[in-house]
């Protein structure tokens, strides 16, 4: 591994690619390849658990070395609370796997504040959703009133510590996701149901593969020229509203193509193997991102298709855990506080800069305002222009585009004093925008009740 380390150093001198990201790029790569040989080669569900976990290992080893330990440890903890807790287990195990990758989170913002290098937080990320998951799905299997999807992916009988441990570790997911289910894990393992006849992965791998270097190469060759950190000069606060905003949406739209082009690559490196195969030759079952997320203006369904595994973990175990869905549907105010909630825990699981909580207050304003206005729509004519007239679609696409770009850019800034210098320089015009109008629907009502109700 030295040796490898050491070729890629020097390849890293000579392209300008920092190091750990193309020890990433190559762990993906040997898991892909791997994933191949797994699909055509091994089968029984014992040598498929080892080959399985031992690869994922020796794979998260090569890129964390001694902080796999960390990893380690959490998975053993884990376990030993599920097994003693039972049926309690699920929120015990959810309050101290996300307290442990808090306490990484703060000591990387103490020794790297700022940076962007590659650590175990990184993997602690992924894997919290499983630990949690696995929580929720054995104390699923000892209790009788589900909802449908929780019947299906409970765990009747708690797992071996092997095959739970197969499950963390597998090679599929094991250097940037994304997360699945034990459900999931277990039915592959199999070759169970939609896993019993997979087609060829090859040309899905050459897809996805395709996808992120395309996205990889527009990000590296077009991203020096809409750097982020332009928004905060005086410079920019020098140009009009409708200048800034068209140049900030285009350099956070390359800023994005970062995103896509490592999920791609994570999503690549687990469909060679089959595991992402969802059945009627489409590889869907297990996703990161829908590229097409810069089409819509829905900010659902903006939420749904951005870090898709991620969404599904929080839909799935915070919440629809916090309340049950029955409850929450006589309740407004109770889907309100699980929907804040579930905000709550995203922002918690991100880290703690203060520009995730920024952008994630006002990302829920604005679902509440998309709220408000998707029942205006279902309640009156008075919106019907967005929905039939393409120049009008248009103009709702940029704005809301735009306003939620805006808290992108807060994500990323992460700090106060840049974030409070790029409001500075947009004159807080989508702040102004965003807030009147949820003042307006909440002093109004204006458009919220159907005309049964008005009855």
């Amino acid at each position: 591994m030295d040796l490898i380390d050491t070729h890629v150093i020097e390849l890293s001198s000579k392209t300008g690619i920092p190091d750990d990201q193309l020890k990433i790029f190559i762990s993906l790569l040997f898991c892909t390849l791997f994933g191949f040989i797994f699909k055509l080669s091994i089968r029984g569900r014992q040598a498929r658990l080892i080959a399985g976990s031992v690869f994922g290992v020796v794979i998260t080893y090569y890129i964390y070395r001694s902080q796999i330990i960390n990893v380690l440890f959490q998975t053993l903890v884990v376990y030993i609370l599920v097994k003693v807790l039972g049926k309690k287990s699920p929120w015990p195990v959810f309050v101290e796997s996300m307290i442990f990758v808090a306490a990484h989170h703060i000591y990387r913002q103490y020794t790297d504040y700022g940076g962007w290098k590659m650590d175990v937080t990184t993997i602690l990320m992924m894997d919290t959703p499983k630990w949690t998951a696995f929580a929720f799905c054995v104390s699923d299997g000892l209790k009788t009133q589900l909802s449908k999807e929780q019947e299906i992916r409970k765990i009747v009988k708690l797992p071996s510590f092997f095959e739970y441990f197969s499950f963390i570790f597998f090679f599929a997911g094991c250097v940037l996701g994304p997360c699945f289910d034990y459900y999931d894990f277990d039915q592959f393992i199999n070759e169970d149901k939609e896993y019993k006849s997979i087609p060829s992965t090859i040309k899905e791998t050459l897809r996805l593969l395709k996808n992120a270097v395309i996205c990889m190469g527009i990000f590296l060759f077009t991203e020096k020229y809409f750097p982020l950190h332009f928004v905060t000069t005086e410079e920019f606060g020098t140009y009009n509203v409708l200048y800034q905003t068209l140049w900030f949406n285009i350099m956070v739209a390359i800023q994005r193509t970062k995103y896509y082009g490592g999920w791609q690559l994570g999503e690549m490196s687990m469909a060679s193997c089959g595991i992402t195969y969802q059945g009627d030759g489409k590889f869907e079952k297990i996703k990161a991102i829908d590229v097409d997320w810069d089409l819509t203006y829905n900010m659902k369904d903006k939420v749904e298709k951005w870090n898709i595994s991620i969404q599904t973990w929080l839909r799935r175990y915070v919440y629809t855990r916090i309340y049950s869905e029955e409850e929450m549907k006589k309740s407004a105010s109770k889907q309100n506080f699980a929907y804040q909630m579930t905000y709550v825990v995203s922002s918690l699981w991100h880290g703690f800069y203060i520009g995730y909580y920024f952008s994630f207050f006002q990302w829920a304003i604005m679902n509440n305002v998309n709220k408000a206005i998707f029942r205006v729509s279902c309640n009156t004519n008075y919106l019907k222009i967005f929905e039939t007239n393409p120049l009008a679609k248009i103009v709702r696409w940029y704005v809301a585009n735009t306003v939620f770009n805006v808290f992108g850019i807060t994500f990323l800034l992460l700090s106060v004093d840049p974030i409070l210098k790029f409001y500075s320089n947009i004159r807080y015009v989508p702040h102004i925008l965003l807030y009147g109008t949820y003042a307006f629907f909440l002093i109004t009502n204006f458009g919220q009740k159907s005309k049964k109700q008005k009855e």
